[in-house]
């Protein structure tokens, strides 16, 4: 098993090329970039905000190869302000990405944050970003991610929120103990969403 801990500014783009290998075929991700050129080629810049994000105002996990990573916010501090989001360049992402791709994600996740505000009215950890790279799934690596928060959350009976769009990961979250709150189709994209609470 790899080591965990916590992410170091010098490791985030190596997270950002494994978060984006690890996504590379999720469906929210071909729904926001449908070229795949495109993908390989925006992902980094889409998940490095995110990482930037996880480390300056939540937490961010990596094995000791930085094959994967999980990006964390912290109770009471889940909701992405723009004021946080403009300090780690997120006004930037629309250049960066293009406008039309940028638009897409921001609809569907507008969409799913609705059903997140609704559900999670109390203190709890949102789950942000959990992927490994495909190289190297299958060896308990996107368990190890979780397991530092979901053990300081259980000791501290607080709440967990995620929410994919992978159906692959249902079965994973449900067996880490995760329970399924909603199944959801994103009306932009058609595509299924699943929320998740852990308690």
């Amino acid at each position: 098993m790899k080591n965990i801990a916590k992410m170091k500014e010098d490791q985030v783009s190596a997270a950002a090329k494994a978060l984006s290998n690890a996504f590379h075929a999720d469906p929210l991700q071909s729904y926001t970039f449908p070229d795949e050129d495109d993908r390989r080629k925006f992902s980094p810049h889409h998940f490095s905000a995110a990482l930037n994000y996880g480390l300056k105002f939540g937490e961010v996990y990596v094995t000791d190869d930085v094959a994967g990573a999980s990006i964390w916010l912290k109770p009471g501090e889940t909701d992405i302000t723009p004021e946080r989001g403009a300090e780690i360049g997120f006004d930037e992402l629309p250049e960066k990405l293009g406008a039309e791709a940028f638009g897409r994600f921001f609809t569907a996740l507008e969409f799913m944050e609705g059903y997140h505000k609704r559900d999670m009215t109390e203190p709890h950890w949102y789950t942000m970003v959990l992927g490994v790279d495909p190289a190297f799934q299958g060896k308990g690596l996107g368990r190890a991610l979780l397991e530092p928060v979901l053990e300081r959350a259980r000791a501290d009976k607080v709440p967990v929120y995620l929410e994919t769009a992978q159906p692959a990961n249902v079965s994973f979250y449900k067996n880490m103990g995760f329970e399924v709150l909603r199944e959801l189709t994103e009306p932009s994209s058609g595509l299924p969403v699943w929320t998740f609470r852990f308690d």
